[in-house]
Formats: C-alpha cells, sequence, structure tokens
C-alpha cells in the first residue's frame, strides 16, 4: 500500500535529518542548572558505569523564568519526544514496509483480509503521521 510505504519515507527522512549520527539515540535529562532537555548520545558516549555524556538537542525551560520551571506537560512531551527518536523512527519505518510487503503478497493470494488484522491500525497510524484524511 502506498500510504504505508509513504509513512515510512517520512519517518525514515524525519529521522535522517533529526540525527547526526546514524546510531544516535535521545533521551530527558537536566542542562547544568536543572532545566529539562532532551538530549542527544550515541553508544560511544555511554561510559562503563552508566554515565551518559550528551548533547543537548532542545530546552524546555523558560529562560527567562529565574527559577527555571517548565511548563507541566514538558516532561511528558520531552518523553515522548526520546522514545520517539531516530532509531524508534527507523524501526516504525521498517514495520510499515514490512506491513505494506505483507498486503502486497495477501492481496496477490487474494486474501486481502487475511492481512487485514495488521495492515489496518498500520493504516490508521500512517495517515494520522501524514494528516491525511480517511479515504
Amino acid at each position: 500500500m502506498s500510504l504505508l510505504r509513504e509513512a515510512a519515507a517520512l519517518l525514515r527522512r524525519r529521522a535522517a535529518e533529526a540525527a547526526e549520527f546514524p546510531d544516535e539515540r535521545w533521551m530527558v535529562d537536566q542542562d547544568e542548572t536543572g532545566g529539562l532537555v532532551l538530549a542527544a548520545f550515541t553508544p560511544e558516549d555511554v561510559d562503563p558505569d552508566g554515565t551518559v555524556s550528551s548533547s543537548i538537542l532542545t530546552s524546555f525551560a523558560y529562560p527567562d523564568n529565574p527559577e527555571r520551571h517548565t511548563h507541566a506537560r514538558a516532561l511528558g512531551a520531552a518523553s515522548h519526544m526520546a522514545a520517539m527518536d531516530p532509531q524508534a523512527a527507523i524501526a516504525l519505518a521498517a514495520l510499515l514496509e514490512t506491513t505494506a510487503s505483507f498486503e502486497d503478497r495477501a492481496e496477490e493470494l487474494d486474501d486481502a483480509e487475511a492481512a487485514a488484522p495488521l495492515v489496518e491500525p498500520a493504516t490508521r497510524f500512517a495517515r494520522v503521521y501524514l494528516r491525511t484524511t480517511e479515504t
């Protein structure tokens, strides 16, 4: 299905644009003042004791606030962004591409209905991600 492949391609493109390194991961962290940040790291940035050296991608702190408070939903937003880092997006793109191939094969075998339990949720995701209307 072209919709699934279109969403997968967009996921891959955005992941590539967002990451400096192919194996980059994201995490929620604090800056030197304790402000909430989204940070990037690679496996080489993790010391044997688990300490992570990271670079800040974005800050969720209000710089004009002397106490550096963040919006109540900022932690949830940062956590969501970290969970959907470039590596996760690439894995999701692969799942969408595999689902599209599975659907193609089911249609070749004239049994598209057998693929529906996998294809339907993937298609719903693709529509939401691409911000398209249901057809």
